[in-house]
C-alpha cells in the first residue's frame, strides 16, 4: 500500500520524469505482479519518462522499453578509461513474455566478460 500511496503522491505533480529507485524489491511476488499490472497503464496514460533501477532482471525486461545493463567497475590494462560494461537493449512493446529475452542476454553478458 504505501508503495502505491509513494507513485500516486509523484503523479500528482504530473512530472514528465519519474524515478523509481527498488520501488518493489520490498514487496512479495503477488503485490509486486500487481505493481507491475499497475506501473504498465499508468506509463501508457501519463506518457511520461520512467527511470528504473532494479536488479530483477526479470522485472527490468517485463517493464521495460529501453534496458541498461551495468557491471561492476573493473580496472582494464587496455583501456584504462573504461570502469565497467554497459550493454544497452532497446524492447518491443508488443513482446508477450520477457522469457525468450532472458536467454538472450545472458549469452550477451558472458560474451562481455
Amino acid at each position: 500500500m504505501q508503495q502505491r500511496l509513494a507513485i500516486a503522491q509523484a503523479l500528482a505533480k504530473q512530472p514528465r520524469v519519474l524515478l523509481l529507485d527498488e520501488p518493489f524489491g520490498a514487496l512479495d511476488p503477488g503485490t509486486r505482479a500487481q505493481m507491475h499490472a499497475l506501473i504498465k497503464p499508468l506509463w501508457r496514460e501519463h506518457k511520461m519518462t520512467i527511470v528504473m533501477v532494479t536488479h530483477d532482471i526479470k522485472e527490468a525486461f517485463g517493464l521495460a522499453t529501453r534496458l541498461i545493463a551495468l557491471d561492476r567497475p573493473r580496472k582494464d590494462p587496455q583501456a584504462p578509461e573504461r570502469f565497467g560494461a554497459r550493454i544497452t537493449y532497446d524492447l518491443d512493446l508488443t513482446r508477450d513474455s520477457p522469457v525468450p529475452v532472458l536467454g538472450f542476454i545472458r549469452a550477451s553478458v558472458q560474451a562481455a566478460q
